[in-house]
């Protein structure tokens, strides 16, 4: 009977630290992400993430870079609008910059300060995506929109 208590004792202590090391891997969004672009507004994507919307994001120091892809020439994107969305296992994408937002992320939280309100979005490791949901108390330029977000691992090609 000990050796069974310890056998479960090893494998809750496992899932902790796996379950927690889940967490750390979301608590920092360094790098391109970009919203699934079939995802609905509370619904995650219906394609595994694998097309993403044309407007992203890079995360770096604090900070959120708004970025907008402008080569894409992607057919199958919703409402079939022409290069509002790209592939995410393209090499590279054209990129311009737009404005710069002061971000902080803790405790799987990001905390996106924009227009005087901070607005808290929790994050959750899927497989293929991260969710950010925001928090119930909103700012007043936050709706009820939850985020689906993917990493770009391609090159980022900067043209402004």
């Amino acid at each position: 009977m000990l050796n069974n208590n310890k056998l479960s004792y090893f494998f809750t202590l496992i899932l902790f630290v796996i379950i927690n090391f889940q967490a750390f891997a979301i608590e920092n969004l360094e790098g391109a992400w970009f919203e699934c672009e079939f995802s609905g507004k509370t619904t995650p994507p219906s394609d595994n993430c694998k097309m993403l919307d044309n407007d992203g994001f890079i995360f770096s120091s604090n900070k959120a870079l708004h970025i907008k892809v402008i080569n894409s020439i992607e057919e199958k994107c919703k409402k079939n609008k022409v290069g509002q969305c790209f592939s995410s296992s393209n090499k590279f994408v054209n990129i311009n910059k737009g404005r710069e937002d002061k971000i902080i992320f803790y405790d799987n939280k990001l905390i996106l300060s924009f227009l005087g309100c901070d607005q808290t979005f929790h994050l959750e490791n899927k497989n293929n995506y991260v969710q950010a949901s925001p928090n119930k108390k909103k700012c007043f330029w936050a709706g009820k929109k939850v985020f689906y977000l993917k990493k770009f691992n391609g090159k980022l090609i900067f043209k402004n």
